[in-house]
């Protein structure tokens, strides 16, 4: 894997330390959109695929921080 760096930066992304985030979908009754509609988005989106299995990072080195968010 060729990686472009700028000068000073790890050029070696085992020794890198990557922070991602993640939002968890919670639907929730009321005014909006249909319950159905919600509960439907909120599994699409904890189906959809990894950011960091999209750009093939290392697990171990791999921070995630996530928050809820209510739709």
């Amino acid at each position: 894997m060729a990686v472009r760096a700028w000068p000073g930066f790890a050029k070696n992304p085992a020794t890198t330390i990557y922070f991602l985030s993640r939002e968890i979908v919670v639907p929730t009754r009321g005014a909006g959109m249909a319950h159905w509609r919600e509960a439907l988005f909120a599994i699409m989106s904890r189906n959809a695929g990894s950011v960091a299995a999209f750009f093939r990072l290392p697990n171990n080195c791999v921070i995630e921080l996530g928050t809820r968010v209510q739709i």
